[in-house]
């Protein structure tokens, strides 16, 4: 028998080829066979190359498995690492890494971390530090070989709760997964905090593709997504993937241009739109144009009141769809109306609505929360609960607003201190009769929504306390006891946030949380900051600054926040805590300069000026920071002086 003939007839494998090749399964194919673009068995040598006689070569890098393989090993390795490098903090008594440990729940990057150790090693000698240096250049020197790698892998390994097609929805991408992933984030972890829709219609509408539905619209879809971007990681998100303020530009401008050619008729969706739109150029730091659209938001909804009835008691199929999904559109902007104007200091927009509170669903199996991006279970979301408190809630907000910020005479201590002691007494009530669903003081896993219930909840209470701690009576006296009293309360709500806050970090981990948590976050530093002699007070505003630091690097609104803080702490000349010095300095140094400021279009008013605790005419975001900014700025050759864009 010829040589040749014998080794391929014995070769391994070469039983797939006599009539089982529908079995085998050939993950590389060797290089002849590759070239040739023939069918490969995958053995080594292969029956082709034997015949021919040439050498049999299998290149293992063209191999998806093995390359899958690898990316999750050097993934692994990376894990690894990281272990390490905690386990070196935990176990350290060092106060420098004590430091560091809170520069590491800020979110900051490796660099950002080595900048420090090696700052911290210049200074002192410390074996702690030095082995964490150590282990920070090797995870750096792995992530700049891998960090695009291991993004290949978390998209390989995203599985998003919701399945939604791109198109017909928006011309930025036809990249179903990128939209069905961004989509889950915002369902995730915005619209259970703050909704003002009905999920399963929108999403019912949404995969049908259908361009008629009143409950899905291409406006709708771009403001969603534009909004849910600065939850994602994904370059795609970003308009410029190094710029954390690109993030949903792109989908920004799409809804804005699609605004335009719905020319002025106005559905459900459209409602939802300009509410999902002006929350995002809040975010984005330019709520001067998020007012004009909470603006056509006001007409909006009196024309869409004006041309929905009442739901019969009877009503099935597309009559009982239009008065749920309506009655949740109303509720949802009411909620959303009151909180921006106590955020603001303005009345509210939106009348309490007559109509009645979405029904049905409640207890339902399928009503479940899962932590997307992470793939774990579902948990119940108990969502008509949380819902209707944050009604009842908003009421509340609702009273307190207009008889502060829309009376038009100013209020004295009298005035002040009496409707403060009505509205204490209703939040108090409120909370006592919380369904044991939505309390935080029962045993078991809470939600971010209902952690966010709670902090909204205390920052109402520091917005009560906190503009009636300083009135004084007609004749110019403050009343000590008083005083004293609503200090006290607001302190113990701030570190009540704080505390909040913590347990969202240690449930749910501190990178991804709702917007809104940023201005209840930079309301209790702001409070904080009047006493950070006492011990719990400065443990609050550490803990607090570093979700302010994560905040900051998802949404330019947080950036300016955190540098308010920052500058108001100065004027007030409060020295901050040393735990935080670093993460406020590099804040300062890396990643705040006057880009940041221009980009700002912001009436956010410093609380901590609204309150009296600083002396300035400037109070709004924007006009604060360019007064004040550039007195404290690191950078002499980043000092601007144009002009801040206004929208």
């Amino acid at each position: 028998m010829n040589p040749v003939q014998n080794q391929q007839s014995s070769a391994p494998g070469s039983q797939w080829r006599n009539g089982n090749s529908g079995v085998h399964r050939v993950s590389t194919a060797c290089s002849l066979c590759r070239a040739k673009r023939l069918k490969c068995d995958g053995v080594m040598p292969c029956g082709r190359c034997c015949t021919m006689q040439v050498d049999c070569i299998i290149d293992e890098n063209s191999d998806n498995r093995r390359t899958l393989k690898r990316k999750l090993d050097s993934l692994e390795n990376d894990r690894e690492l990281l272990i390490r490098l905690v386990e070196t903090l935990r176990d350290s008594g060092d106060t420098r890494v004590s430091t560091l440990l809170s520069l590491i729940r800020s979110n900051a990057s490796l660099s950002e971390l080595k900048s420090f150790v090696d700052e911290q090693l210049r200074r002192a000698q410390s074996p702690e530090l030095a082995k964490a240096h150590h282990e920070i250049n090797r995870l750096q020197e792995a992530s700049s070989r891998t960090c695009r790698n291991v993004l290949d892998v978390k998209r390989l390994c995203d599985q998003p709760v919701f399945r939604v097609p791109a198109k017909p929805w928006t011309t930025v991408t036809g990249d179903d997964g990128l939209v069905s992933h961004i989509i889950s984030l915002y369902f995730t972890w915005y619209d259970p905090c703050f909704s003002c829709m009905d999920r399963d219609i929108f999403l019912r509408d949404m995969k049908r593709g259908d361009l008629k539905s009143q409950y899905c619209s291409p406006f709708l879809v771009n403001a969603i997504l534009a909004a849910g971007c600065p939850y994602s990681d994904y370059a795609e998100a970003y308009t410029d993937p190094d710029d954390s303020a690109t993030a949903g530009v792109h989908f920004y401008s799409e809804a804005k241009k699609c605004l335009e050619m719905e020319e002025g008729h106005m559905t459900v969706a459209t409602v939802q739109g300009l509410e999902a739109l002006s929350m995002c150029a809040y975010a984005m730091g330019k709520d001067r144009r998020g007012w004009l659209y909470q603006g056509q938001l006001i007409f909006a909804v009196k024309e869409l009141d004006r041309n929905t009835p009442k739901t019969r008691p009877d009503a099935t199929g597309q009559e009982l769809d239009l008065g749920r999904v309506t009655d949740f559109t109303f509720w949802g902007l009411y909620i959303m109306t009151t909180a921006t104007a106590m955020a603001y200091h303005k009345p509210p927009l939106i009348d309490t609505p007559v109509r009645p509170r979405p029904q049905g669903k409640q207890g339902d199996k399928d009503d479940l929360w899962s932590p997307y991006p992470s793939q774990q279970n579902g948990l119940p979301a108990h969502f008509l609960c949380h819902f209707n408190s944050l009604c009842d809630l908003s009421m509340v907000v609702n009273d307190w607003c207009q008889s502060v910020f829309g009376d038009s005479e100013k209020l004295h201590f009298d005035g002040i201190k009496t409707i403060v002691e009505d509205i204490y007494r209703r939040l108090l009530d409120w909370e006592k009769g919380m369904l044991p669903c939505i309390r935080v003081d029962t045993d078991g896993c809470i939600l971010p929504q209902v952690l966010c219930l709670h902090m909204y909840y205390h920052t109402i209470t520091i917005m009560v306390f906190g503009f009636a701690k300083n009135i004084a009576d007609g004749n110019g006296i403050l009343h000590s006891k008083f005083h004293k009293f609503a200090a006290n309360i607001c302190l113990q709500s701030a570190r009540k946030i704080a505390s909040l806050m913590d347990i969202h970090r240690s449930s749910w981990g501190i990178d991804l949380f709702v917007v809104t948590y940023i201005q209840w976050t930079t309301v209790s530093l702001f409070i904080l900051l009047e006493d950070l002699d006492d011990p719990m007070n400065r443990e609050a505003f550490i803990s607090l600054s570093i979700v302010a630091k994560v905040a900051s690097r998802r949404w330019a609104l947080g950036k300016g926040m955190l540098r308010a803080v920052q500058v108001t702490a100065r004027k007030m000349e409060v020295s901050l805590p040393p735990e935080i010095d670093v993460l406020f300095s590099d804040f300062e140094k890396q990643s705040w300069g006057a880009k940041d400021r221009r980009g700002l279009s912001s009436s956010y008013p410093n609380f901590a000026v609204s309150i009296g605790s600083v002396q300035t005419d400037e109070i709004e975001l924007d006009k604060f920071l360019e007064k004040w900014d550039a007195l404290n700025i690191s950078d002499p050759g980043e000092v601007d002086k144009s002009p801040s864009p206004r929208e």
